[in-house]
């Protein structure tokens, strides 16, 4: 014979199951971690890219025989584009796999003003939107705890209510690009960057409440500095075929939220692109990401994988469309893990403010098309 529940606890049960359901909206902004690795390829990569392959022509020009009688052409000066050039676009995005909610993303603007202040010396800011929603992040069944006690007091299954965590970003980059040419064959860039990024969550703000090694902590999830020192260095060079390696050292500027490590870590991409004709290119682009949120105690290992093609009708517009997915390689789960309540419930429905989720990795697939005026940055923002 079953033994009844007592009154009391059964009372219980059901209030912590009720504050569960009614906490996820609040307590579930959070998104995955692919975005930043586009933002450092846009901001760092591709102009260093620019400069690269025009040091590598004019060297592959140098080394050409001439025909007889024919006189020899003027090099152009290799290097960073001089005076002003500009950038500015808007993009749209869906997310791909199980998110359990509403595949649609709310698009965003993006815009570059730089300056070149010689071939070898260029400064540029950005201000980028981007949009994202992770994977089997509320799709799981997840044990809740109360605050004191150890064992868990019941489970919650997210999927039976698909919460809206779709994630807008905002990332300002403000960088100085510097050519160099070792022995004078070969052309590197240096790239002195510092990266701010805050962002709204499910049409709210950032700041969440978190479970920290069973105490509670409110962080802006999203809210972030970084220093990096960038240097890019070109592997492959053809007519039809380019490629370089990008390596940067990155800090953060203060430690926040619940983060104990801001010594230097290195994020590392390579690109390579293909152009099978004169106004179209595709790419691919494999990297290591490094992300160290405030929610973060230590640092998150991200290996991205983007690709894509960009086509420019004129010398003003382009289009663009990629693919993207990153997945953290040293957290064992994706997305929230439990829920813990602060305190048992006494009212009906009970406060919100009183849960706090447990956050794993985040993992995130998307693609996004991009229409802009300028020079396509190859990532769409």
């Amino acid at each position: 014979m079953e033994r009844p529940v007592p009154l009391t606890q059964n009372f219980l049960r059901k209030s912590l199951l009720f504050v569960a359901l009614a906490a996820v909206p609040v307590l579930l902004p959070l998104a995955a971690r692919a975005d930043m690795d586009e933002v450092m390829s846009s901001s760092i990569v591709q102009s260093a890219n620019a400069a690269l392959k025009a040091a590598l022509r004019s060297h592959d020009t140098t080394a050409q025989a001439r025909p007889i009688g024919e006189t020899e052409r003027p090099l152009k000066t290799p290097g960073l584009p001089t005076g002003a050039t500009y950038q500015l676009d808007f993009s749209m995005a869906k997310s791909e796999g199980n998110t359990g909610h509403s595949n649609g993303l709310p698009g965003g603007f993006d815009g570059l003003l730089a300056y070149g202040f010689s071939p070898h010396l260029r400064v540029q800011a950005a201000d980028y939107t981007f949009q994202e929603y992770p994977l089997g992040f509320d799709t799981g069944t997840v044990p809740v705890y109360l605050q004191g006690l150890g064992p868990a007091i019941g489970t919650q299954n997210l999927a039976q209510f698909p919460i809206d965590v779709t994630t807008r970003n905002n990332i300002v980059v403000l960088q100085a690009q510097n050519l160099f040419t070792i022995a004078g064959k070969l052309p590197i860039v240096i790239t002195p960057t510092y990266l701010a990024r805050n962002g709204s969550i499910g049409g709210g703000s950032d700041l969440i409440q978190i479970e920290n090694n069973g105490f509670p902590a409110i962080v802006h999830f999203r809210s972030v500095q970084y220093y990096l020192v960038a240097v890019t260095l070109p592997v492959l060079s053809t007519s039809k075929f380019f490629g370089t390696l990008t390596v940067a050292p990155q800090w953060n500027v203060n430690l926040t939220g619940v983060q104990t490590t801001n010594h230097a870590q290195l994020f590392e991409l390579a690109y390579l692109e293909y152009r099978p004709l004169k106004n179209a290119t595709l790419f691919f682009q494999p990297s290591r990401l490094v992300n160290n949120l405030p929610s973060d105690q230590t640092p998150m290992y991200i290996p991205t994988f983007i690709y894509g093609a960009s086509y420019k009708f004129n010398k003003y517009s382009f289009m663009q469309l990629v693919a993207s997915t990153g997945t953290p390689s040293n957290r064992s789960q994706l997305g929230i893990t439990a829920l813990t309540f602060q305190q048992i419930p006494t009212t009906l429905p009970p406060p919100a403010s009183i849960v706090a989720p447990t956050i794993a990795g985040l993992k995130a697939t998307q693609i996004q098309l991009e229409f802009g005026v300028g020079s396509p940055s190859v990532i769409p923002l």
